[in-house]
């Protein structure tokens, strides 16, 4: 029998199908420099719609690295799947870094995008290293990053003094969360009764018969011209209804829809008072409306007094 007569039959086609190549994920280099754009306009630029433009795409491009850095090179996707598993990985760091913002208190674009998304980014960027072990491409660049035996002293100082700095910038940015500013103080109305307290405000007129009202507005850090509107509004009003002036002679006597009004010099942080006679001349249930305008014409400010006249 000829020499090789009986060998083993192997099969053309192997037992084992090869495994399939994993996504390239090619524009992570794009989505870094993106998150990088963004770092350097949340510092150096106030919030307008160019930077919530690219706020948006950082966002995306966070979600995209994030892919990478999970799957890339190891789990076959597809186009729509790329760009689904994207915007979902978004939305998943989104929602856990605005329970990371509850806490620290830093805006939540620049806490997802700057602190979380930058980060997350340059590391996928490096583990895209063909050239050896992805983990071994980053740790052989934190080595590099802080290999400093080539430096002399002086150069060896300045490094430490720039890191020091950066440190104490990060420390110093995240502290500023527990530190509590003060409100803009704003323009405020009160009303009160007889004993100087609203608790004291009668919410019963007799028709015709005159109480008294006492209004102070309370100015802010600016000094404005205001004017105080009085009107008497019945409950069942549709808001469409014209007002008519009522005479300033005291006490002011107020029908349905009846308007009166009183310019106001606020000077900073100033108060006015005054008591305001007022007697209802139409039965029913009314609002009575203290409202504080602008020069705009625009209310600033206003108080609110139910009342039932009999």
């Amino acid at each position: 029998m000829p020499a090789g007569f009986n060998a083993r039959h192997t099969s053309m086609v192997p037992s084992e199908r090869p495994p399939a190549a994993g996504a390239t994920f090619p524009y992570i280099g794009l989505a870094v420099a993106v998150l990088a754009l963004y770092a350097i306009l949340a510092v150096t630029m106030p919030l307008n719609p160019y930077r919530a433009a690219v706020a948006l795409v950082a966002f995306f491009a966070m979600g995209y690295c994030t892919l990478g850095l999970v799957a890339g090179g190891r789990i076959p996707m597809s186009v729509a799947e790329i760009l689904a598993f994207t915007v979902g990985l978004t939305i998943l760091i989104t929602a856990l870094s605005a329970l990371a913002v509850s806490i620290v208190g830093i805006p939540i674009t620049e806490f997802a995008v700057v602190i979380v998304g930058l980060p997350l980014a340059v590391i996928a960027f490096l583990l895209r290293r063909p050239a050896t072990n992805p983990w071994m491409a980053f740790v052989d660049f934190a080595r590099r990053l802080f290999d400093f035996s080539d430096y002399t002293k002086g150069e060896k100082g300045v490094v430490a003094a720039l890191y020091v700095a950066v440190v104490g910038a990060v420390v110093f940015l995240v502290s500023l969360a527990n530190v509590h500013y003060p409100d803009a103080p704003s323009v405020g109305l009160a009303l009160t009764g007889p004993d100087g307290t609203a608790n004291s405000l009668n919410r019963s007129f007799v028709l015709g018969q005159p109480k008294s009202i006492t209004v102070t507005v309370m100015g802010n850090d600016t000094a404005s011209l205001y004017e105080l509107r009085i009107r008497l509004v019945p409950l069942n009003a549709t808001g469409t209804e014209p007002f008519h002036t009522v005479s300033t002679t005291s006490p002011l006597r107020m029908d349905a829809f009846g308007e009166f009004s009183e310019p106001i010099a606020l000077a900073v942080g100033a108060s006015w008072t005054q008591s305001f006679t007022i007697a209802l001349d139409t039965a029913g249930t009314f609002t009575l409306r203290f409202e504080l305008l602008n020069k705009a014409m625009a209310v600033v400010t206003e108080g609110h007094l139910p009342v039932v006249v009999m």
